[in-house]
C-alpha cells in the first residue's frame, strides 16, 4: 500500500476541526507500518478515512451501516465493500496481510467475537493495526478537567462516564486490559504507543462544541460538511491555526492507543 501525506488540510476540507485533527494524527501513525495486501479494513464507516491516507484501493471494506457504505463507495477507496457485522465477515480464513480498525472497536458492545474473528482472516505473518482509546480519554475532556480542578473528582468521573456513554464508547481501558482482551483473542502485540496527549485531547473536546452544524450536516446530508467548495475558502486558515496550537499542546502522556498485533502461533 502507498500512503498520500498532507493529511490535515485535506481532511479539514471535508470534515470538522475536531475529526479532521485526530484522524490526521492517526494517518501519520499508520503511514509508519507497511501494509501487505490484501488489506481489510474492519468498520470503514464513509470512506473518508482510507480516501486520505492512501493513494491506493483497500482491498475490502466491511460496515453494517448501508448509508455509510454508500458515502465509501463515492470515495471509491475500496475494492470491495460488504455490508456485515465484524463477527461474521464472509471471507475465508487467513484471507488478510493487513488488517485494520481506526476509531471503531470502542463502538462495539461485544468486543471479543470480533477480535477473534479478525484472528481467523488474518494470515499467519499479518499484522492487525488498531486505534482506541485509553481510560485516559475521558478524564482529559475539558468538563472532565474544570471539575478536577475544582475539587470535584468524583463528578469528573460521572461526566466522564457520561462522555462514553454519549459516545457509544463500550471499551475504553488502560494498556493491561486491552493486552488481555487481545491475548484472550489469540493476540500478541508487535508494537504499541499512545497518542494525543491531556491538552491536546482537551483541546479538541473543545471543538467538537463548535462542530454541532457539521453533525447537523452529517445527518441530514451523510456529508460532514454541507458546501465543500465554501469550506476551501478557509481551511488554510484552520490548518495553519491548528497546526500552531499543536506545537504547545501535543506533550506528554497520549490519551488514546496505538495497537499492531500479529497472531500467537502455537
Amino acid at each position: 500500500m502507498k500512503f498520500a501525506d498532507n493529511f490535515l488540510p485535506r481532511y479539514l476540507q471535508i470534515a470538522p476541526a475536531a475529526l479532521a485533527l485526530e484522524r490526521a494524527i492517526e494517518c501519520e501513525m499508520h503511514v509508519r507500518n507497511e501494509w501487505p495486501g490484501p488489506i481489510l479494513d474492519i468498520g470503514c464507516g464513509d470512506g473518508i478515512f482510507a480516501s486520505i491516507l492512501c493513494t491506493e484501493q483497500i482491498d475490502t471494506g466491511i460496515d453494517p451501516d448501508k448509508a455509510e457504505l454508500g458515502a465509501a463507495h463515492e470515495t471509491n477507496a475500496y475494492r470491495e465493500l460488504i455490508a456485515c457485522f465484524g463477527n461474521d465477515i464472509p471471507k475465508p480464513d487467513k484471507s488478510f496481510a493487513t488488517i485494520i480498525s481506526n476509531s471503531v472497536l470502542e463502538h462495539i458492545p461485544d468486543l471479543i467475537p470480533v477480535l477473534k474473528e479478525a484472528h481467523r482472516l488474518l494470515a499467519d505473518d499479518g499484522h492487525f493495526h488498531i486505534t482506541i482509546p485509553s481510560d485516559r480519554l475521558e478524564l482529559a475532556t475539558a468538563p472532565a478537567r474544570m471539575l478536577s480542578a475544582l475539587g470535584m473528582p468524583s463528578l469528573a468521573r460521572h461526566y466522564g462516564r457520561f462522555y462514553n456513554r454519549f459516545w457509544n464508547h463500550y471499551h475504553a481501558y488502560d494498556d493491561k486490559t486491552w493486552r488481555a482482551m487481545f491475548a484472550e483473542a489469540g493476540f500478541d502485540v508487535a508494537s504499541h504507543h499512545a497518542y494525543v496527549p491531556r491538552d491536546l485531547s482537551t483541546f479538541y473536546d473543545l471543538l467538537t462544541v463548535i462542530a454541532l452544524p457539521s453533525f447537523v450536516s452529517k445527518k441530514l446530508l451523510n456529508r460532514w460538511v454541507a458546501w465543500p467548495a465554501g469550506r476551501r475558502l478557509y481551511s488554510g486558515l484552520i490548518t495553519w491555526t491548528i497546526r500552531r496550537l499543536m506545537s504547545h499542546l501535543n506533550r506528554g502522556e497520549g490519551s488514546l492507543f496505538f495497537y499492531s498485533l500479529k497472531k500467537r502461533i502455537p
